[in-house]
């Protein structure tokens, strides 16, 4: 009774295997027809009614196969990358649901760059080609236009690879963009959108929305492309510098649909192959990014559209953002380059030097709001990889801090416009950077206050160096240079108490060094909205100051009186100040007002408010100043007195200065001047020209200078040499002050690279 049954079950099993395709070796289809048939027969053959294959006919056939990986390519006499080779579906086609690639081919010619050989143009209202849980589809050779998505990735498709692609441009590189030039949806993760080598270059331009979108995607790579710029010349005029703008070119976000996926382990860019050695274009894993409203966007749009920012980490680094592809040129995102926002675990920039950044235009080239452990690291703003001048962004660095793990914004190199690097409230570190131009050089502002400022160079600012309007802020070991007004300004704005702020520190390396300023050196100012600031100015040094070297203005810090001195020699002070008082003593070489020499000691006053010091001893008639400091708030300077000869010493002895020996004759300077090159060429670049600036520590001194075996010749800062050849190089500086003592000279060492 049941061999009858199970004869059936058997024969019906015989008969479903003979109707299923069976595994076979990956076969190759070869489109050779621009026309949009369909499959006549489903079944292992690429065929339409009418005798051809069309792509929509191979896409059908390959969804049928078990093979391990099919490959569409196009016939060569059909496609040669003329509008004439464009495929136009009247319908969305078949969505990719296997392992397969498909291969436009090389346009190019022997001496051209890579160019598509076949386009796809639309539908509008769907995706040109779309990819459906299928793992490990590779798109190339394509020129791909005029559709909602150029190219939709969705429903968890892994390890998808574009390369050299036109996405929004037609085959003669003209604009006819998608919406979106390429999604990726959540979990469809493990993409790679180029490559180093230029033929993996994709070129994803004017699309009208996003140029690639990563909704909840992560582990994708993104090397070597051009966004919102035209192809490689000869096709682009010329290439990689003409503006064809995408609405964002890259935007990385978590995904708030399906209870929420975050994007992770992305990156964009890599270590420019070769740039430290022989290009100064952005080639190997770097991305042109530019021409958008924004270049990265790691915020997104909100829950309406599914997006929130991303969770990270996210690296961004060595990438041209706003920068043509030659590097000397500017093709600006008009507000931001990179909108990190509040994403999380953000890094821009990186070391060694190919991992830059490099920055032109927008309002804001890096802005950050909020977002956990962000960093900025080694970025370059205003200037190409070979020095060439590009347009300054309006602020280069925006950090509002009020995050748990502060921003570190770091060793940046920046050409501002108007501020350098602003940060608003928080506990960021800002440290070595670099900052040349603009207003302000570093502006922090804003409660809670408590960041870091430090070891940062700042130079040629029209308004201040450092502007600090919040409390609890540390400044201390920077070097300030040529401000307009105030070298160091602090200021307390409406409904802020400006409370717990330090200028400099307890030691030499933590001094501020402030330097032909056209204001005070360091101004404190107090503003009748918020009466009762007390901000602390440890040990500072600095020339050629416009205005006091400390200047309270408004009864600032309390109205604190300097500390009279009663008595100056050549190896101690006295004099009187509030009880309990630190009193600090400094030196000086002139009368000038804004200088301040060096530091000789400090001390606290006792109960009945007297102090004495002693320090190393000084030349008889060295100028001798004090500040003190109270319940956190620190004076003016007083007004200098002239170090007497220590009793029994008769004038003799010092180490700084000349001056009076009350009767004995003056005593002559013995003591040779110190030079300090405080800015100089990077240690290695390709660049041919190096500027040197350098400082002497004797008011009046003159220079000498001499680049490897040359003489020694009379020299100002700053110094030029131009037209170096490549090779290892060093620079040498020497000083000598009035008295004709010549000091020890300076030297840094650098290579220029071929």
């Amino acid at each position: 009774m049941l061999a009858r049954p199970r004869a059936a079950l058997a024969l019906l099993l015989f008969l479903l295997t003979l109707a299923l395709p069976a595994s076979a070796s990956a076969a190759n289809f070869v489109v050779n027809s621009t026309g949009d048939e369909p499959d006549a027969v489903a079944g292992g053959v690429c065929e339409t009614a009418g005798g051809k294959c069309s792509l929509r006919a191979a896409i059908e056939v390959t969804n049928l196969t078990l093979a391990e990986k099919d490959r569409i390519e196009f016939s060569g006499t059909v496609f040669k990358g003329t509008l004439a080779s464009t495929i136009e579906p009247a319908t969305a086609l078949p969505p990719i649901t296997v392992p397969l690639e498909i291969d436009g081919g090389d346009c190019s010619g022997e001496d051209g760059p890579d160019a598509p050989c076949v386009g796809v143009k639309g539908p509008s209202g769907a995706a040109a080609l779309a990819v459906e849980n299928a793992n490990a589809v590779t798109i190339k050779g394509l020129s791909i236009t005029g559709a909602q998505f150029g190219i939709d990735v969705v429903s968890s498709s892994e390890n998808f690879k574009a390369q050299n692609d036109w996405i929004g441009l037609n085959l003669n590189a003209a604009k006819e963009g998608n919406v979106t030039g390429i999604f990726f949806d959540a979990g469809s993760d493990g993409a790679i959108i180029g490559g180093p080598a230029a033929s993996e270059r994709n070129v994803i331009s004017g699309n009208e929305g996003d140029g690639l979108d990563l909704n909840g995607a992560s582990e994708t790579t993104i090397q070597g492309n051009y966004f919102g710029v035209s192809v490689p010349e000869p096709l682009g005029l010329p290439g990689g510098s003409t503006q064809i703008a995408n609405g964002k070119d890259i935007e990385i976000t978590d995904s708030t649909a399906s209870g929420g996926v975050k994007a992770e382990d992305n990156v964009v860019g890599a270590t420019i192959e070769g740039a430290a050695l022989t290009s100064q274009e952005c080639d190997g894993g770097c991305n042109v990014i530019s021409g958008a409203f924004a270049g990265v966007d790691l915020n997104g749009n909100g829950a309406g559209q599914n997006e929130a920012p991303a969770s990270g980490p996210t690296l961004i680094h060595g990438n041209f953002i706003g920068v043509s592809a030659s590097g000397t040129g500017t093709v600006a995102n008009s507000n931001y380059g990179v909108l990190a926002g509040h994403a999380d675990n953000a890094t821009v920039g990186e070391f060694p030097l190919g991992d830059a950044n490099y920055f032109a235009g927008s309002s804001e080239a890096i802005a950050t709001e909020e977002g956990e452990s962000f960093i900025a690291r080694g970025n370059t703003f205003g200037v190409g990889p070979g020095g060439a001048k590009l347009t300054r962004p309006g602020k280069a660095i925006f950090a509002l801090d009020q995050a748990v793990s502060p921003p570190s914004i770091e060793q940046n190199l920046i050409s501002a416009g108007s501020i350098g690097i602003e940060q608003v409230g928080g506990v960021g570190h800002l440290t070595g950077n670099e900052v040349s131009g603009g207003s302000i050089g570093i502006y922090a502002k804003g409660e809670p206050g408590g960041g870091l400022i430090a070891s940062n160079s700042i130079e040629a600012a029209s308004e201040n160096g450092i502007l600090v309007e919040g409390p609890d802020n540390e400044v201390r070991a920077n070097s300030v240079l040529e401000s307009g007004e105030a070298g160091i300004r602090f200021r307390n704005p409406p409904g802020i108490a400006m409370t717990g702020g330090l200028i400099g520190g307890g030691t030499g390396e933590k001094e501020n060094v402030v330097i032909g300023s056209g204001g005070p050196a360091i101004e404190i100012v107090e503003a009748a909205l918020e009466p009762g600031s007390a901000t602390e100015i440890a040990r500072n040094r600095g020339i050629l100051n416009g205005g006091p070297f400390i200047a309270l203005v408004a009864g600032a810090n309390g109205g604190i009186e300097p500390p009279p001195i009663a008595a100056a020699l050549q190896s101690s002070a006295s004099g009187t100040a509030t009880p309990g008082a630190t009193v600090r003593v400094f030196s000086k070489n002139e009368t000038d007002p804004g200088e301040i020499h060096g530091f000789l000691a400090e001390t606290e006053a006792d109960g009945s408010g007297n102090w004495k010091v002693t320090y190393k001893t000084v030349a008889v008639g060295t100028l001798v100043t004090a500040t003190q400091t109270a319940s956190g708030a620190t004076s003016q300077l007083t007004g200098p007195v002239a170090a007497a000869a220590d009793p029994g010493n008769g004038g003799g002895g010092g180490n700084s200065g000349g001056g009076n020996s009350g009767g004995q004759g003056p005593t002559p300077d013995t003591t040779a001047p110190t030079v300090k090159i405080t800015k100089g060429p990077k240690a290695k670049s390709t660049s041919t020209t190096a500027k040197f600036k350098f400082q002497a520590n004797e008011a009046g001194s003159t220079f000498q200078c001499k680049l490897d075996k040359g003489k020694f010749k009379k020299c100002s800062s700053p110094k030029t040499y131009k037209k170096l050849k490549p090779g290892k190089h060093v620079f040498k500086v020497r000083a000598t002050d009035k008295a004709g003592n010549v000091g020890a000279a300076a030297k840094r060492k650098f290579t220029v690279l071929p």
